[in-house]
């Protein structure tokens, strides 16, 4: 077969990350910048009247979220890769991983017209990768976005939000101002680079949250006894040690208490998987660290534990590996 001069379609792609910044660019003018959605990264590819959705775990998503499924049928014969955020929306409004975690936690066959009807979600794309026969990858970031502008006509369940060019203090404070989580800049010559964590991409929060594993629970007090109380949590440094961060008790409701305990029961040990310093070994039940959860916390104490954490949700979108000690560059 001779060369047709065309890309070869990626069967999907992993993204790309931001690295965790402290501050705003300074050269301000040369970024763009988005909100940062509280939500599962997504990968969405549009092929023969087709769509298929993949994790930042490189997981099949496709069956989970059918609604976004009209996607392919509206791009009619094109072909294409997109990036971005499958979200789901609180009562005010607000993209809320927390109430996204209903849709995350059940199998495709699960997924009911009354489940959809409840707990409704969105795709939010920010990027293009991939299109009728041509790669994205090396073209510049406002580029990418213009053209994505272009083949993307907004429906009920996916939407390409605005970014701005500059005006980085303005947009982030306006987030704030939202109670939102914080905002990604990206440099807008920036090209696209698969599965890497770049200082092009620059996440501004105006909290504190990130992954963390989970390594063991503690019971309930009292009259909740028989419930899960907090769980103890941790991440892995450099050399592969998995590290205590601290007990995470508070963001969980009763339900989520009842099934997190029935979920981690499997996962029981006997010894502490974490190295160095360690939870109260009289009251903790040691799991295998699988299970990822995402934290809120107000600072890292000088101890090397969390202050005022509280739970968000379950993140089965990422190895329990990867997760990392997160610090602002």
């Amino acid at each position: 077969m001779g060369n047709t001069g065309e890309d070869p379609m990626p069967p999907t792609v992993e993204p790309m990350a931001a690295m965790l910044s402290a501050a705003l660019p300074e050269d301000d003018d040369a970024w763009g910048y988005e909100v940062k959605w509280d939500g599962i990264r997504t990968i969405a590819r549009v092929r023969d009247g087709q769509l298929r959705l993949t994790s930042r775990s490189l997981r099949d998503l496709t069956g989970a979220y059918p609604e976004i499924g009209r996607l392919a049928a509206a791009l009619l014969d094109r072909r294409a890769v997109l990036d971005g955020e499958v979200i789901a929306l609180d009562a005010k409004g607000r993209p809320s991983f927390q109430q996204l975690q209903p849709r995350m936690n059940v199998k495709a066959e699960s997924v009911t017209p009354r489940l959809i009807k409840d707990t409704p979600a969105y795709y939010m794309i920010f990027d293009l990768l991939y299109l009728d026969g041509r790669s994205l990858l090396r073209v510049p970031y406002e580029d990418r976005r213009a053209e994505l502008e272009k083949l993307i006509v907004p429906d009920g369940s996916w939407q390409v939000p605005a970014y701005v060019a500059g005006g980085g203090a303005d947009f982030l404070q306006a987030t704030a101002d939202q109670k939102l989580e914080g905002i990604v800049a990206k440099r807008l010559r920036s090209r696209y680079e698969p599965g890497k964590r770049s200082r092009d991409w620059l996440k501004i929060k105006n909290s504190r949250r990130q992954e963390f594993v989970i390594g063991g629970w503690l019971e309930g007090e009292s009259s909740f006894k028989s419930f899960l109380g907090a769980l103890t949590v941790g991440y892995y440094d450099p050399d592969g040690a998995f590290r205590y961060a601290g007990r995470v008790g508070t963001g969980m409701r009763l339900t989520e208490r009842r099934r997190l305990k029935a979920e981690l029961a499997p996962l029981a040990v006997e010894e502490s998987p974490f190295v160095g310093t360690q939870p109260d070994k009289a009251g903790t039940h040691f799991l295998r660290p699988e299970v990822v959860c995402e934290v809120a916390f107000a600072e890292w104490t000088r101890e090397g534990t969390l202050r005022h954490p509280s739970y968000k949700g379950i993140r089965t979108d990422k190895p329990a590996r990867d997760v990392v000690r997160e610090d602002p560059a």
